[in-house]
C-alpha cells in the first residue's frame, strides 16, 4: 500500500491487490466451482459485485468475472487457482495481476474529486455500493468497484502514472 495523496477531505491510496479474470458461462458448474473454491457465489447480474474478507468477485459482462484479492495470497496459492479453474472446460482463467494498478478513493470528496475526471453519475441513485462500472477516467479505461465507505479503481499498469497524476491533480484543484 502506498499513499499518493490526503487532502480537501480525499484519500487515495494504490494497494497491491491480484486479480483473476474468470470467463466462463455462468451455469451450475462455473457457480458451484467458483463458489467451493472462493466460498463466493458469481453474481447473476452484470456490474454487480460479491465480497468476503479476502477477496471481491465482480460481473462485468455475460461471460467475464474479476476476481480481486484484497488480502495478498502467495503466487504459487494463485496459480494453483488458476490451475483448478482452468481444468474445466467451459472456464478460462488467467492471472492479471501485473497488469492492473488499484487506486482506492475515500473521503466526504471522493465523489466531486472523480467528476473531475468523467461524466459518470456517481450519485447513489445511479451507482449503488456493492456495484461495479466500467467507464473513462481521465480518457483511460477504468473499472470501478464501490463499497460502502470507498470506491475501487483499475485500469492498466501502464497507465497508472499518469492517472495518479490526473488524480492528484483534481483533488488539489
Amino acid at each position: 500500500m502506498r499513499e499518493v495523496i490526503r487532502s480537501n477531505e480525499v484519500e487515495i491510496k494504490i494497494l497491491p491487490y491480484q486479480q483473476i479474470i474468470i470467463r466462463g458461462n455462468g451455469n451450475s458448474e462455473f457457480n458451484n466451482t467458483l463458489n467451493k473454491l472462493f466460498k463466493l457465489l458469481p453474481p447473476t447480474d452484470n456490474l454487480r459485485i460479491v465480497s468476503n474478507e479476502e477477496m471481491v468477485l465482480s460481473k462485468l459482462s455475460f461471460d467475464q468475472w474479476n476476481l480481486i484479492f484484497i488480502k495478498e495470497i502467495k503466487e504459487e496459492k494463485l496459480q494453483i487457482f488458476i490451475e483448478k479453474l482452468n481444468k474445466i472446460s467451459g472456464i478460462l482463467a488467467t492471472n492479471f495481476s501485473d497488469a492492473q494498478i488499484f487506486f482506492q478513493i475515500k473521503g466526504q470528496n471522493t465523489y466531486p474529486t472523480l467528476n473531475k475526471l468523467t461524466h459518470f453519475d456517481f450519485r447513489e441513485k445511479s451507482f449503488k455500493p456493492l456495484s461495479a462500472a466500467q467507464t473513462l477516467l481521465a480518457r483511460i479505461d477504468c473499472t470501478f468497484i464501490k463499497f460502502d465507505d470507498s470506491i475501487l479503481v483499475s485500469c492498466n499498469r501502464s497507465f497508472g502514472d499518469y492517472l495518479e497524476d490526473r488524480l492528484i491533480d483534481a483533488v488539489n484543484f
